[in-house]
């Protein structure tokens, strides 16, 4: 009895070292991180693009007069767009606001307004002092500069309001100002 011992066969216990269950671990690591790396998301991009044609065609379907809309090249990515509108449905005073990713990679906002009482407007104005007069495409328009340093310009005619404005460049402003043409449904 005195050669027999109780703790297990040797060869097994001999192979139970810290460099062989890291050679085990290793194929197990690299199918986790290579399952990691093709289940998270490649496009880093955290702008979500809208289409805003269907919010476009209810806004003019209510508006009383025409309204005019950026046609804009496909570097200026819609971000937003938000109508409001009579209750009712029924045709009255409408604010059209289109929120923009400019090919810059700031923020561009264009305000249209049949309703010459529109909040909207009158906040973005209460915001803002007025620093001369532009003409953009044969149409004057009034420049402020926001608290926020921010262009803004603002163009008038009868009850329809249009404002640009955002935190883009001079050029890329005026280029969303220039890009107005009658909405044409």
């Amino acid at each position: 009895m005195g050669g027999e011992s109780t703790a297990g066969p040797r060869g097994r216990l001999g192979k139970l070292t810290a460099a062989n269950m890291l050679r085990s671990l290793l194929p197990l690591v690299v199918m986790v991180l290579a399952i990691a790396y093709f289940c998270s998301p490649q496009d880093l991009d955290p702008v979500t693009e809208i289409d805003p044609s269907n919010s476009i065609r209810y806004a003019a379907s209510l508006a009383e007069i025409g309204l005019p809309l950026p046609e804009l090249a496909e570097t200026w990515r819609p971000t937003s767009v938000d109508v409001a509108a009579p209750a009712d449905g029924q045709p009255g005073p409408v604010t059209l606001t289109i929120g923009y990713l400019t090919p810059s990679e700031e923020f561009a906002r264009y305000v249209v307004s049949t309703d010459p009482a529109s909040t909207l407007i009158d906040d973005l104005l209460n915001d803002a002092n007025r620093v001369g007069r532009l003409t953009i495409a044969g149409q004057a328009w009034m420049m402020f500069t926001t608290n926020r340093g921010e262009q803004l310009y603002l163009r008038t005619d009868g009850d329809l309001r249009l404002v640009v404005t955002g935190s883009a460049g001079e050029a890329e402003i005026r280029t969303l100002a220039e890009s107005l043409v009658p909405y044409r449904g």
